[in-house]
């Protein structure tokens, strides 16, 4: 990898940040992004055309008592049989309007903060530090919903124990909330660098930069 490429910035968040120039090129990350998009939009594709969501009412209604139905029925007045298709149509623009929302909310709170980053460094920095996390946690979830599901679904049930209830029952929150809170951890260590800022003022910044998008992703994915 070139000693100048800002993916660096995933392995080194605060001193590549700290070197990038107020007029570094976006391009890696809109890509990253772009990946990003065509990840969901291709998964849900593929899952509508399988008829993966809803499962028989017997196993929502598993998932329900488990999870909720916030968490399991669709968030949008849509029909359950065409939700990930609706998702899949709009997986691209979502992701696009997360990534320049998130670099516009790190930008205005800088500012208020008296920070000097340019918009474009922030839109490297959210894209980088955030989306492989992002994109982390969709693979997981992959193999959560649709590898080891039959082994879940039994667990949900209690056949394998009280612990293994209470493992999966709680595992969809913790893993989402620790990887999209790594993203946001790389956040603030990026801001620290580029804006030359202590970890007090970072922070904050980082936080209302991955709050939202995290809140959004696991009211719409379902």
């Amino acid at each position: 990898m070139n000693a100048s490429s800002p993916y660096r910035i995933l392995s080194s968040p605060y001193r590549t940040a700290s070197a990038l120039p107020a007029s570094v090129r976006v391009r890696p990350a809109a890509l990253l992004v772009l990946g990003a998009g065509i990840f969901l939009a291709v998964g849900m594709f593929l899952s509508y055309l399988n008829h993966s969501y809803p499962p028989p009412a017997d196993i929502l209604k598993i998932w329900i008592a488990a999870w909720g139905e916030f968490t399991m029925l669709p968030f949008l007045k849509i029909a359950p049989e065409s939700y990930r298709l609706f998702i899949a149509i709009i997986s691209l623009p979502l992701l696009f309007a997360m990534w320049i929302l998130m670099a516009g909310t790190a930008k205005l709170l800088s500012l208020w903060m008296r920070g000097h980053a340019s918009y474009e460094q922030y839109l490297v920095i959210t894209a980088i530090c955030f989306f492989p996390f992002w994109l982390l946690a969709a693979i997981i979830d992959i193999i959560f919903s649709g590898v080891i599901d039959g082994y879940v679904l039994k667990a949900l049930t209690g056949q394998f124990g009280p612990f293994a209830t209470a493992f999966w029952t709680n595992f969809p929150i913790y893993f989402y909330t620790i990887l999209y809170a790594l993203g946001g951890v790389w956040i603030g260590i990026a801001t620290a660098g580029v804006e030359a800022f202590k970890w007090w003022k970072a922070a904050p910044i980082a936080l209302f930069s991955f709050a939202w998008p995290m809140l959004l992703m696991m009211a719409l994915l379902r």
